[in-house]
């Protein structure tokens, strides 16, 4: 099935854009120099979406070579819902997954579902969504860009660009559930930029269904989509584009799509019961993690705003956010080189395509995510609905050099191959280990412990959360857990679970016959029992006693 899907995606789908040139080179008998000449965008696309197809799916299962805890935890709440309907909290059909007791975004869960049917819970279909999302988004740019400003050339940057881009690239190859929300929001805009360019209203209609839909994605839309839609709905009516009548509809789908999720914030600002209607569950988490992230409700919400943003200024300066998962430091979100360009495309945009309706809903969309991040604690993952914008801008401002200074050219595309080529070296060397938030080599040790006859199993909290890693590589029975897990404390807000079933993560004092004891590699234990059968698995020591 991987090779498949990575001929698919990377080689027979990006074929597509040639095969109109193709025929019509055909019907007139054109030569290869005057068809090459005559369709050089598209042939230039075609490798482009090749390259930056490529990287953001091949070996996906392999690289990143560990596997994050929120996309081990997504992962298995997306079995459990294709298999029970619920989540590993029970909670039917949920709105917001419970995950750890803060709650994570159900929408990444629910498109994983069809590959995980097809292929079974492993890292490549749970990561594999995220990457054809990622795939698609080359080229919706593209499009999006050149219906923006008819200009094929600008376009065909602009994909550029984006195609070698290492955030991009590097969020498009985990599956993060909150990765997902720029992506929704750059179909939505497309769709939008066509309905409005061709008058095609269900154009429209489905671009403020996509907005509604990418609520679900990641708790940052709870503040990013009402600035956003908002401000859209007033300049659109401002340019007459849209009357009021159709912009209250518009606000309305929104508001009806997103009403599950208004339940909820409800639910957990005001400490209400959770609740489930037609079966669809609005739950009621130990913690709303979204007012962590946020410090909108900080009593120093100024002070904090202000911080924010001279924050989000370092960050688009030095595109580093200490989180090695997000961006590496040398490279960046989009190359360090890249920032000069930022403010030249921002100036571009203001000025010189200040009347061109559909640069300016970038505009807007650049506006509703610094709100964001006045109001959010700064890291990539969480303002990383500013970066599309962000690589835009940086489009335009190599094109305005470009076109000023046609002698750049070669140099520039030269400068950013060779940054691309040099990041892609440095990324497949990561070792994710280092990061404490991912684990390798448990699958193994999971395997091992399924297809043995031990009572009890005792694995020491030696990584975060060993208890999903277990889940997520046995596919473990929901129901049993459910009705056997205990949590290290009573009083919690973060649920870190002590056992379930015959797994216990903690070491015992004493061990007893038939005990499994999991600890890493090295690990002197004090036992005065002789065990039976030692087994080195990857970094794990395993003792059977």
């Amino acid at each position: 099935m991987e090779i498949l899907i990575l001929i698919l995606f990377c080689f027979i789908l990006p074929f597509s854009i040639l095969i109109k040139p193709i025929i019509n080179g055909i019907k007139q008998k054109e030569k290869l120099i005057d068809f090459i000449k005559k369709n050089k965008i598209e042939i230039c696309m075609f490798f482009i979406i090749i390259i930056g197809s490529f990287v953001r799916l091949f070996a996906i299962g392999q690289m990143p070579n560990a596997l994050n805890v929120d996309e081990a935890s997504s992962g298995f709440d997306a079995f459990s819902l294709m298999k029970y309907g619920i989540d590993k909290k029970g909670n039917h059909l949920p709105v917001v997954l419970y995950a750890w007791g803060s709650g994570q975004s159900v929408l990444y869960s629910l498109i994983s579902i069809p590959l995980i049917i097809l292929g079974g819970l492993t890292e490549f279909t749970m990561r594999a969504p995220m990457a054809i999302v990622g795939i698609a988004s080359l080229y919706i740019m593209y499009y999006l860009v050149k219906n923006i400003f008819e200009d094929k050339k600008i376009a065909l940057l602009s994909l550029f660009v984006f195609a070698i881009c290492p955030w991009h690239i590097m969020k498009s190859r985990w599956g993060m559930e909150c990765n997902l929300f720029p992506d929704l929001i750059l179909l939505a805009v497309l769709c939008l930029v066509l309905g409005l360019k061709n008058k095609k209203n269900l154009l429209q209609f489905l671009s403020f269904i996509i907005i509604g839909i990418s609520a679900y994605s990641y708790a940052t839309s709870y503040l990013f989509l009402p600035v956003f839609v908002v401000l859209l709905l007033v300049y659109l009516i401002g340019k007459k584009e849209i009357s009021i009548k159709r912009a209250i509809l518009f606000l309305g789908i929104v508001f009806i799509i997103s009403l599950p999720l208004i339940i909820y914030l409800a639910i957990n600002s005001f400490g209400l019961q959770q609740i489930s209607i037609c079966g669809i569950t609005m739950p009621k988490l130990l913690e709303n993690r979204y007012e962590k992230v946020s410090t909108i409700f900080s009593d120093h919400i100024i002070e904090d705003s202000v911080d924010n943003l001279l924050a989000t200024v370092r960050l688009f300066i030095l595109q580093y956010d200490n989180l090695d998962w997000n961006a590496l430091k040398n490279f960046g979100i989009m190359y360090l080189i890249s920032f000069p360009f930022f403010i030249i495309g921002v100036v571009q945009s203001i000025k010189k395509y200040n009347k061109n309706i559909f640069n300016q809903i970038m505009n807007i969309w650049m506006i509703g995510s610094l709100v964001l991040a006045a109001f959010c604690q700064i890291n990539i993952n969480h303002i990383n609905i500013i970066f599309i914008p962000y690589v835009y801008y940086i489009s335009l401002g190599i094109y305005a050099c470009i076109e000023k200074y046609n002698v750049l050219l070669p140099w520039l595309i030269s400068a950013y191959v060779l940054c691309f080529i040099l990041f892609i070296q440095e990324y497949k060397s990561q070792d994710f280990n280092d990061y404490f938030t991912f684990t390798s080599g448990v699958k193994e040790v999971a395997e091992y412990c399924q297809n043995s006859d031990a009572e009890n199993i005792y694995c020491q909290y030696s990584f975060k959360e060993p208890f999903i890693y277990f889940m997520f590589y046995q596919e473990y029975n929901t129901y049993d857990y459910i009705n056997t897990v205990q949590y290290l404390e009573e009083d919690r807000s973060f649920e870190n679970v002590k056992s379930f079933g015959k797994y216990n993560f903690y070491l015992p004092e004493d061990v007893k016959e038939n005990d499994i004891i999991i600890v890493p590699k090295g690990t002197e234990l004090g036992y005065d029992e002789k065990y039976n059968n030692k087994v080195t698995i990857n970094q794990f020591d395993i003792y059977e006693y």
